[in-house]
């Protein structure tokens, strides 16, 4: 998808894709490598070399745009009075500091823009990220795995202390493996987006024509799975997670877009829990349209370090018809 969609809207960008591309102007999507993590390692520079956008007035690699960058190519004078204004409230004493990131009057991403250069920077890929645990990405089975037998050659980290909280994922990891949880959660559960609603779906599923495209919280269901299960199309359903005999009551949608054994489901609903319509506890006015069990419900423990991410993401389940 075409985001994020760089500067003020009047600038009309249509969005850098994930992946970066050289070949575009980066006022036409176009990217770099992002220089996050520093400029130079051991001696060696961690700017790109000899890469650079089509149209870049910069034609090497280059860190991440600050006030002080600005001023060192001569471009701050292309600032607004407003937005000069805007950067000087930020940075105090200190406006040189000020970067891309924190600038909410938008004048570095436009300058920059105009430039043909990322604000963000021009720095190299990496294969070897030195500063997280696992420097070099390697299989880890999930916490709630599918296939315990893998967990001895493929084990999640181990416990240890992270952001001053205790990840106690191989201590759960474990205690899965010896309860046999994949024998009785048999169905590998993931969660994503819906193009319709946004985030939590508070604000959107607020809003009537949106609404009226997704009305119901929902699971995808394999048609084997389904037929193992005398599961019907559009029929109300029981999800089950692995923890804490949780549930959610959802519609079933029968499809082959999920592979047998696995199931999807959004994650933008709320309002419901373990079938109980909880309409009644929003203050007045401020209930969404749509209403539906929210997926996180029945997701596990789970937080991995290397990505910053949640692993609940991907866990285990059970569905039946009650």
């Amino acid at each position: 998808m075409p985001w994020p969609c760089w500067g003020k809207p009047e600038l009309r960008h249509p969005g850098t894709h994930i992946l970066y591309n050289t070949d575009l102007h980066v006022k036409e999507g176009g990217g770099t490598f992002r220089a996050r993590f520093g400029i130079e390692r051991n001696g060696e520079t961690l700017l790109a070399e000899d890469s650079y956008s089509r149209g870049s007035d910069l034609t090497d690699g280059y860190p991440e745009f600050t006030m002080g960058v600005l001023k060192k190519l001569g471009w701050d004078s292309e600032l607004t009075a407003e937005e000069r204004a805007i950067i000087e409230k930020i940075g105090g004493g200190n406006i040189d500091a000020v970067s891309w990131a924190i600038d909410l009057s938008g004048g570095m991403q436009r300058i920059c823009l105009e430039h043909g250069v990322m604000h963000y920077g021009n720095g190299k890929a990496r294969a070897n990220a030195w500063n997280l645990p696992d420097p070099v990405p390697v299989h880890r089975e999930p916490i709630y795995t599918p296939r315990p037998e893998l967990v001895a050659k493929y084990p999640t980290r181990p416990d240890e202390r992270q952001f001053r909280l205790p990840n106690i994922g191989m201590s759960v990891q474990k205690g899965a493996v010896d309860r046999n949880i994949a024998r009785e959660f048999p169905i590998i559960l993931t969660s994503g987006r819906l193009v319709e609603y946004e985030g939590g779906g508070e604000e959107t599923r607020s809003n009537r024509w949106l609404a009226e495209l997704q009305q119901d919280m929902f699971v995808e269901v394999n048609v084997g799975d389904a037929a193992d299960r005398g599961i019907k199309d559009g029929q109300w359903i029981w999800v089950y997670g692995a923890e804490g005999g949780a549930k959610i009551r959802v519609k079933a949608l029968v499809t082959e877009r999920v592979g047998r054994g696995v199931a999807w489901m959004p994650f933008h609903f709320s309002g419901f829990y373990q079938g109980k319509d909880m309409r009644q506890f929003y203050p007045e006015g401020t209930d969404p349209i749509v209403l539906g069990e929210s997926v996180n419900t029945i997701t596990t423990y789970g937080y991995d370090p290397v990505t910053g991410m949640q692993e609940p993401k991907a866990t285990l389940c059970q569905i039946r018809t009650s």
